[in-house]
């Protein structure tokens, strides 16, 4: 097939317009595949923080995959922050303060004897 020098150009003008349309117009299911990936990789790492003491000794090439890790999701996270504009809450600022929460329920004086006050959540993990 032998294309003239006009259908080029038509063709090379056609391929600039369609790379000056926004990609953000496309839809696709990569947020969804995005969320299950990081869900992943977070309940990964919980389980990796959670079976690492502070003394564990770890070989060179693991810590550097974490460390890679560690610096890639950061990356990502910055970049949707400050280039896309999505506002990200702190998860540790979403923590309970100390004192709050599961088993730590403030006694309470019932006939000069302390009583502690249960929640569903609390009885059940008791009873099991």
């Amino acid at each position: 097939m032998k294309i003239n020098e006009t259908k080029l150009k038509k063709i090379i003008l056609g391929e600039m317009e369609m790379m000056q349309e926004p990609y953000f117009d496309h839809v696709d299911e990569e947020g969804g595949m995005a969320k299950s990936q990081l869900y992943k990789l977070a309940k990964y790492a919980m389980s990796l923080h959670d079976a690492l003491d502070d003394n564990t000794q770890l070989e060179a090439w693991v810590q550097s995959k974490i460390t890679m890790a560690a610096d890639y999701i950061g990356k990502v996270k910055h970049y949707l922050e400050y280039e896309m504009g999505l506002d990200m809450a702190d998860p540790e600022s979403q923590m309970e303060p100390e004192g709050t929460g599961c088993g730590s329920a403030a006694p309470m004086m019932v006939d000069d004897t302390e009583v502690f006050e249960i929640d569903d959540e609390d009885a059940y993990l008791m009873e099991s």
